[in-house]
């Protein structure tokens, strides 16, 4: 197929270049970079969803007011590292805290006029449950007006939201794919019919309808690859410049193979998605001749 592509033979010679080659390369490069694009993002969520497990599965927060005494304070950490599946728990510091509010409250410096609340992070042991209704009520015995967190809870609501942008990015693909067949086999068509002396004369001559095929598909194949490699790049330029405005945590690196990967696999299925619509396109004409 390699050199079918790179070299051309008298029938090639007999289907001159025209402006529906142009307008199938615009198309894959359009649907290149929304397959491509999608893909990205699809890598990237894989990315988010499993930080989201390690950082939050594992893990509690406790909020204890700011005029919590010292007294209290030991109470409560006393009675975390004796709760069975606790694997650590530790009171952060103001300066601490206050950079975990400075995107909320601004400079760091502002929440010292403000009653912070004295946050504790506690990390749970993998694969234990604990009662956090128990955990709850031992805690306000000891500190009135603390609110523990349960991350698990957030991190359901984490996983249903990255499903659905999941299902929703994956329908895109799919909707592309189906417009790269139909784009491609219309796109033939109006080939065909720019051609239509041509491929009549070929077809009454006795060519065979394999080889009248061969320079179409292999003209959609080399346009579809040229688009789909201009679509691909434009993608990864948007997916770095725009990276921050992206609802992720995860940064994309060019050291990333998985990108790549993507990249690599929107443009080969571009291009053998174009060629097989085009030949499918070409062979139900010429079957329809006499």
């Amino acid at each position: 197929m390699s050199a079918r592509i790179l070299v051309r033979t008298p029938l090639d010679i007999a289907f001159a270049r025209d402006s529906t080659g142009l307008l199938l390369a615009a198309m894959a490069a359009l649907l290149a970079y929304l397959a491509a694009f999608g893909g990205f993002v699809l890598v990237l969520l894989g990315d988010d969803i499993r930080d989201w497990n390690v950082s939050l599965s594992n893990s509690l927060t406790l909020q204890l007011p700011a005029e919590t005494s010292s007294a209290r304070l030991e109470m409560t950490l006393a009675l975390l590292h004796q709760t069975p599946g606790m694997a650590a728990a530790r009171i952060l510091e103001p300066a601490e805290t206050a950079r975990l509010l400075e995107p909320w409250l601004g400079p760091a410096a502002v929440t010292e006029t403000l009653p912070v609340p004295r946050l504790v992070d506690i990390l749970i042991e993998p694969g234990t449950t604990v009662d956090i209704a128990d955990l709850r009520q031992k805690l306000a015995s000891i500190v009135p007006g603390m609110q523990l967190d349960d991350h698990g809870a957030s991190l359901g609501a984490h996983r249903r939201a990255a499903l659905g942008l999941a299902i929703l990015v994956a329908v895109g693909l799919a909707v592309v794919a189906v417009l790269a067949v139909a784009l491609t086999m219309a796109l033939t068509n109006l080939c065909l019919a720019v051609h239509r002396a041509t491929v009549e004369l070929l077809h009454l001559l006795g060519a065979d309808d394999v080889a009248i095929a061969g320079p179409v598909q292999m003209t959609a194949l080399r346009d579809g690859l040229v688009g789909g490699a201009i679509g691909v790049g434009a993608a990864l330029f948007t997916l770095f410049a725009t990276a921050r405005l992206l609802p992720l945590d995860a940064s994309p690196t060019l050291a990333d193979w998985r990108l790549w990967g993507v990249a690599l696999a929107v443009v080969a299925v571009i291009g053998c998605t174009a060629m097989s619509a085009a030949r499918l396109s070409v062979l139900r004409r010429l079957y329809g001749m006499p």
